[in-house]
């Protein structure tokens, strides 16, 4: 299997210490054969110092501009990538020893490998969620995905040169960080082989990651308008429903209980069981925690 060479993608923008921390890790791997591009979107801080000091040739560092979108990096390293799968990482993010090493282990039975991750939040409040959303896609079609959510972090994926082709990040500023769900949409759609494992291999920093409030909502609209012509009226219903459960969440976390009581209600008709009962427990959660503020 060491003839499976891995280019490893990170973009980095301002992250210094994180993308040492993201270097050491890729150099700790147990699967030797990588090489890792490093797409620097014109820091200013000492990145490439950083870089350099490791003073390893399979790190290849380059200078691009992306102008506020990430997209654009990525595609950057796809484009000069050599190796027969890509692995993607973000620069805040790190991964265990043996992730390639487990991966590695599926390049010839499968296109795409996915996994799950761990975080750096030392302690979770009263019923807040991690905000993983791990299941397995399997032979589901994009509408299966729409309705469920993202199951892929983008640093905890790797996918097979041979199935790539000519697919890309979007770099519509309108889907700025959906770039990642749309892209794995595209590869979902060309009915690949794709494996989910439920190892956690990466540590994924939740202190620097994009907000999930409204922000991150109107992305989520957008990405539904730009595949909406997939769905049948039935599914676009359906998909609905999840996205009414993420809104929930913004109103949730700030404390206002029964507005996200509301939209968990609607998420609580739908018909995957999955997100029926992820609207059911917050139906539950926002009642108990609105008794508890207005008594305190």
């Amino acid at each position: 299997m060491e003839n499976v060479l891995f280019s490893i993608v990170i973009p980095t923008y301002n992250r210094a210490e994180l993308l040492k921390r993201c270097l050491d890790s890729v150099e700790a791997q147990t699967y030797k054969n990588w090489e890792a591009i490093v797409v620097d979107n014109y820091s200013e801080d000492n990145t490439e110092e950083v870089v350099k000091s490791f003073n390893d040739p399979r790190i290849i560092f380059v200078k691009n501009h992306n102008y506020g979108v990430i997209a654009v990096s990525r595609n950057k390293a796809l484009d000069m990538a050599k190796g027969d799968w890509v692995a993607f990482l973000d620069s805040d993010d790190c991964w265990y020893p043996n992730k390639l090493e487990t991966i590695v282990k599926y390049t010839k039975m499968y296109d795409l490998v996915y996994h799950e991750y761990s975080t750096n939040r030392k302690r979770e409040r009263l019923f807040q969620s991690t905000g993983s959303n791990f299941y397995t896609i399997g032979n589901q079609p994009i509408s299966f995905v729409l309705k469920r959510g993202d199951p892929i972090s983008t640093s905890c994926s790797s996918v097979s040169m041979n199935v790539l082709g000519s697919t890309r990040f979007s770099e519509d500023k309108r889907l700025y960080a959906v770039e990642d769900y749309d892209f794995f949409l595209q590869l979902i759609d060309k009915n690949i082989r794709i494996k989910h494992l439920k190892d956690r291999l990466t540590i994924y920093d939740v202190s620097t990651g994009v907000s999930h409030g409204r922000f991150a909502l109107d992305r989520d609209r957008q990405l539904y308008i730009k595949w909406r012509d997939r769905l049948t009226r039935e599914e676009l219903r359906e998909v609905l429903k999840y996205y009414y459960y993420r809104k929930a969440g913004y109103f949730y976390h700030p404390g206002e209980y029964m507005t996200a009581y509301g939209y968990f209600k609607i998420a609580a008709s739908a018909k995957d069981r999955l997100i029926r009962n992820k609207g059911l427990m917050g139906m539950l959660k926002s009642l108990i925690l609105n008794c508890i503020s207005r008594q305190t």
